[in-house]
């Protein structure tokens, strides 16, 4: 089996030959020492959205520039109440961006960017990730992207983590509504995306409970997430969410959802919740583990023993799925990936 049969077979209620490994997209490593990895089975957990946005009554624009030996990317929104700005500056791990400013500063903020989130049409960006798929190959899964739920793309994207908890004391009727109006948004893209080629589609994640609590995590989290399964589900699509922090506080929750996968799942030392304990409290769900990040600093055999706990507690890697879904050190991932590789080899086959 190759790296995307293998995934599906998960995927699917199947068993592999062998516990999947894969990494994200961005994050696999380059030259020899990349190849001889993919050679012992490790693949590409490829994320790409399947839909784009048009908005006929905003103007956004990008502007790029250099400051200082640093780059930087500003977001205008133009819109007819009104105009608001993020800035980035540029280069980060995962080729990411690392925000500096929010669009919304203050209240009146609230009316422009509810005004874009009501002006957005989904487009169907099909083509781009069926040809994603098929240039991928058997070397990994080709996995539909979406959005942060509401909430969390106010709280990540829009407002920023401190301000946004001052804006529901503040201005509740201004940020609740902009979250219904996120939410609305997201609906209008759920029939688009249940029609997509993907198998699978991760809506959200990046939850913590010290930040949400169960209440908003229940509501305005997982009450989401059941809405857009309900949808996929008849089109035979599955659903995931990218629940990479402590799950412990909300096991409850996320067993009665309707979510297919967790994603990004992070057992010890750096999270607080097992394997075991995730296998205890959501039998049927499909989990994608990510490998504790602060191992990668470790031995090769203590990592070596980790990778076989890990699959031990799921009852020798069944439903599982072996990631890397966070960055490694870049003196660590040669050595760190080698010895995980190695350990799912060994412990992680099926007899078929």
């Amino acid at each position: 089996m190759n790296v995307r049969e293998r995934v599906h077979a998960v995927l699917t209620g199947g068993e592999p030959d062998k516990v999947p490994f894969t990494i994200y997209w961005q994050m696999v490593p380059k030259g020899e020492a990349g190849r001889r990895l993919r050679e012992k089975g490790l693949g590409f957990w490829w994320r790409q959205s399947v839909l784009a946005w048009e908005y006929p009554n905003c103007d956004i624009k990008e502007v790029f520039y250099a400051e200082k030996g640093e780059h930087f990317r500003k977001v205008i929104y133009s819109t007819p109440v009104g105009e608001v700005t993020s800035l980035y500056r540029t280069g980060g791990l995962y080729g990411s961006d690392w925000q500096m400013t929010w669009p919304i500063k203050e209240k009146d903020d609230y009316r422009v960017m509810e005004f874009v989130a009501n002006d957005a049409r989904p487009v169907e960006r099909f083509e781009a990730f069926e040809r994603m798929a098929h240039n991928l190959g058997g070397d990994g899964y080709p996995v539909a992207d979406f959005m942060y739920t509401p909430i969390m793309e106010l709280i990540v994207r829009l407002v920023g983590y401190e301000t946004s908890a001052y804006h529901m004391a503040d201005y509740p009727d201004a940020f609740w509504s902009l979250c219904e109006a996120l939410n609305n948004q997201r609906r209008r893209a759920y029939k688009v995306c249940a029609r997509g080629p993907q198998k699978i589609l991760l809506y959200g994640g990046n939850c913590h409970p010290h930040v949400l609590g169960r209440e908003r995590f229940e509501k305005h989290v997982v009450a989401c997430l059941d809405e857009m399964a309900d949808i996929l589900h008849e089109e035979g699509k599955l659903v995931g969410a990218h629940l990479d922090a402590d799950n412990g506080p909300w096991r409850d929750i996320v067993a009665a959802s309707k979510i297919d996968m967790v994603e990004a799942f992070t057992p010890p030392p750096d999270c607080d919740m097992s394997v075991a304990e995730a296998r205890e409290a959501w039998p049927e769900k499909i989990l994608g583990v990510n490998f504790p990040s602060s191992l990668h600093l470790a031995a090769p055999d203590v990592i070596r023993e980790a990778v076989r706990k890990i699959l031990e507690e799921s009852d020798g890697g069944r439903g599982i799925i072996m990631g890397i879904t966070e960055n490694v050190p870049e003196d660590r991932w040669e050595m760190s990936l080698d010895a995980m590789a190695d350990a799912i080899n060994e412990f992680g086959r099926f007899a078929l």
